[in-house]
């Protein structure tokens, strides 16, 4: 049902969708309920199984089909549009331009230019004609809306912003696959910032080099680039891609006495983890010569 669309219009369609017989009473009937004006827009599953007054109810109550989308975590801002794209037609321009307005990003609570890990991952029900501010908004809002009390006292008692809280999830969230291993590696990043060492983190260059999730280089870690955690000591400017709340908690509630200051992957989704330097490079030593033997098989 487009926006401004007769009563007459509506019913003619409904005739030639078969879905309404062309006999049936519905325009008298809506007459005299005083609802031919009332017909909200919007996408209708309706069939011809419903009565007359049932399709008018949902017509004027405006029970549209609502599109489901889920966006999973550690996905990049640009994924984010591009799902937004594919499940409700918005063109990824329209979210950009947005995620752009710094003055709407500052009234939505958004400390930072640009959206990346303030769209939170989840399983979302938006009208088809949602449009491109609504649908980030309530992704805003959702992201923030997590930072209830004891989580915002929690960052207080260690020392961090929100923004500097979902920037570190986001490697967390970018690093780990092992579910058990969350709390451990963002132990492994706090000890690293406590110490004023780089956090020497993959994930950071790849989202710089803009290769997400892809194998690097030596060479690649040299990039003199803001998001490099080899080059650059600290945290990066934000975000690399959407935490989910786990990993957020992870970052807020790190694995109690845990010393590691290394970790390398296995190549199985775990970790080796080290708490000197000496330990980690045998580590590393077994590990690729388990994957060398695995290879010679």
């Amino acid at each position: 049902v487009p926006e401004g669309a007769s009563f007459e219009g509506v019913r003619r369609e409904l005739v030639r969708a078969e879905v309404l017989s062309p006999r049936a009473p519905l325009a008298l009937w809506a007459r005299l309920r005083g609802e031919d004006r009332r017909v909200r827009a919007g996408l209708y599953e309706l069939s011809a199984a419903l009565s007359p007054l049932e399709i008018l109810r949902a017509l004027v109550a405006g029970e549209t089909l609502a599109v489901r989308v889920t966006l999973p975590e550690g996905v990049t801002r640009e994924r984010v549009f591009a799902l937004l794209g594919e499940s409700l037609e918005i063109p990824a321009d329209s979210l950009r331009a947005a995620a752009a307005d710094t003055a709407w990003l500052s009234r939505l609570g958004v400390a930072a230019a640009g959206l990346e890990g303030y769209l939170f991952p989840d399983t979302y029900l938006w009208s088809p004609d949602a449009g491109a501010r609504e649908l980030l908004a309530e992704l805003v809002r959702a992201c923030l809306g997590r930072f209830d009390a004891a989580r915002d006292e929690r960052l207080l008692e260690i020392g961090m912003t929100r923004h500097e809280a979902l920037t570190l999830a986001s490697i967390v969230e970018a690093e780990v696959r092992d579910p058990l291993e969350r709390r451990r590696v963002a132990a492994v990043y706090h000890n690293r910032l406590r110490l004023g060492w780089p956090l020497q983190a993959d994930p950071t260059v790849a989202y710089a080099l803009g290769r997400p999730g892809r194998p690097l280089a030596r060479a690649d870690l040299e990039a003199d680039l803001p998001y490099n955690t080899y080059r650059r000591p600290g945290l990066p400017p934000g975000p690399i891609c959407s935490p989910g709340l786990a990993c957020i908690d992870a970052v807020l509630w790190p694995l109690e006495g845990c010393e590691d200051l290394y970790f390398v992957a296995r190549g199985d989704g775990t970790h080796a983890f080290s708490r000197s330097l000496e330990e980690h490079n045998r580590r590393i030593r077994v590990i690729r010569a388990e994957r060398t033997a695995r290879g010679a098989g």
